[in-house]
């Protein structure tokens, strides 16, 4: 069977395509600094009340309902402006994926109130089912993220969809050999940035212990997973990667920007400066996820191209939607100002 012949005919959208690939990388990595805060906190904390210092899991836990508030909404757009370009594959995948895509959403919802279960229940709770439920709630946000790496690289290959028609529905995407990098180069970056995120509540709090912990995790994380990095650069296929070697100018310059990003980012951390290390971290996080979408691109190029896509040129929702992050975005800031003012006014 010819896989072209899987993939859906392109619906066609009111506005030139690059808006919504601008909107998806730059929300994608406004999702990512908030997840990677989430799980690598969630983690770290885990690892050390493991170890027998309870205090750092304690503060983390009080924080993860929020943030995993923060993470699914941050995480709502870029999946909507990945449906928009990208529809006719991600769609495809998500179906054939089946029960393992759809579990996402009760595995999500668990680990969601076990981490509010963890910081609303802690008293009452007892030591060992306080740790069995913060570590299933780490080990469910785990499963997600697979599960996310899974349907990115699945609906990339369309070659890689023929095992449904022979009768394997609901399959996950083993074969791929950057399946594996994909998601550990995601895990590790958490990691990284979970520990970033430690040390600057204790920053904030005036918790020396934490930022040493923060940093030190924030430091061994970032070197290996620049290995990882390597790895997955390995792992892709040769057309891929040697675009990323030369062979497309824009897509190397891109990587080498954000490895660039990385070194500047790792030198402040060796400096112990939290703060600077977190807008590097920012500027690092958002330059690979444009290589991210390098890599998607790349690998849509056989099959599929936005040029490709009717435009129809209606510009009215796109102005409906400018307004409202305005306003929604005004009233956000406005909400923030009195909240910092009412905890002065306690205070």
């Amino acid at each position: 069977m010819n896989p072209a012949s899987l993939i859906p005919m392109a619906e066609a959208i009111p506005i030139h395509w690059a808006w919504f690939d601008v909107l998806l990388i730059t929300t994608f990595a406004a999702h990512v600094l908030f997840m990677n805060a989430l799980l690598g906190s969630a983690a770290i904390g885990l690892v050390q009340a493991a170890r027998g210092q309870a205090g750092l899991i304690r503060e983390v836990g009080m924080k993860l309902p929020p943030l995993l508030a923060l993470t699914i909404n941050l995480g709502v757009a870029p999946l909507l402006f990945l449906q928009v370009n990208y529809g006719n594959f991600d769609y495809v995948s998500s179906v054939l994926m089946g029960g393992w895509w759809l579990a996402v959403i009760f595995v999500l919802l668990y680990s969601y109130y076990g981490f509010y279960l963890y910081k609303f229940k802690y008293e009452t709770m007892g030591k060992g089912l306080r740790l069995v439920l913060f570590g299933s709630s780490v080990l469910g946000l785990v499963y997600v993220g697979f599960m996310f790496s899974n349907n990115m690289t699945l609906m990339l290959r369309p070659e890689g969809w023929q095992p449904y028609f022979d009768g394997y529905g609901g399959f996950l995407n083993w074969r791929d050999p950057a399946l594996y990098p994909r998601f550990l180069h995601m895990m590790v970056g958490a990691l990284a940035v979970g520990g970033l995120f430690v040390a600057l509540l204790g920053k904030h709090m005036k918790n020396d212990g934490f930022v040493e912990t923060g940093m030190w995790w924030f430091i061994r994380a970032t070197m290996v997973n620049l290995a990882v990095g390597v790895w997955f650069l390995m792992a892709l296929p040769d057309k891929v990667m040697l675009a990323f070697m030369g062979g497309n100018l824009p897509a190397t310059l891109t990587l080498v920007a954000g490895l660039a990003s990385a070194g500047v980012l790792l030198y402040a951390g060796f400096r112990m400066e939290p703060m600077r290390v977190a807008g590097w971290a920012a500027l690092t996080v958002f330059l690979m996820a444009f290589v991210r979408h390098w890599v998607r691109v790349l690998y849509l190029d056989p099959w599929f191209t936005m040029d490709s896509v009717p435009v129809t040129n209606q510009y009215g929702s796109f102005y409906l939607f400018l307004g409202f992050v305005a306003g929604g975005g005004a009233l956000i800031a406005y909400m923030l100002k009195l909240y910092y003012k009412s905890r002065q006014g306690r205070a």
